[in-house]
């Protein structure tokens, strides 16, 4: 990730902990897509087929690679959230 916009100079960086909201985003994303999935799955007939080791590691795979996908929207969401609630500007401590 950059440390600044390229165009405008803004600081992608506020203060340590800054992301944990994106970090919250994230995990409550992927944990509804997964509950989706699963409870989805449940209604077709060739997923019982599959072994538990299989599920287990098609599960974790699905999840880790979810987590990766959403993980720069959901920073950039947050980010987006917290300029359009408490603007600031390039240069600014905060």
């Amino acid at each position: 990730m950059l440390p600044r916009c390229p165009d405008c100079g803004l600081s992608y960086f506020r203060e340590p902990g800054y992301y944990l909201g994106g970090m919250i985003i994230t995990y409550i994303l992927t944990a509804f897509i997964l509950l989706a999935a699963y409870v989805l799955s449940l209604v077709f007939p060739v997923a019982r087929s599959f072994s538990e080791n299989l599920k287990f590691v098609f599960w974790t795979c699905l999840a880790v690679l979810l987590t990766l996908v959403l993980m720069r929207p959901a920073y950039s969401l947050w980010l987006s959230l917290d300029f359009w609630i408490d603007p600031w500007q390039p240069g600014e401590p905060k």
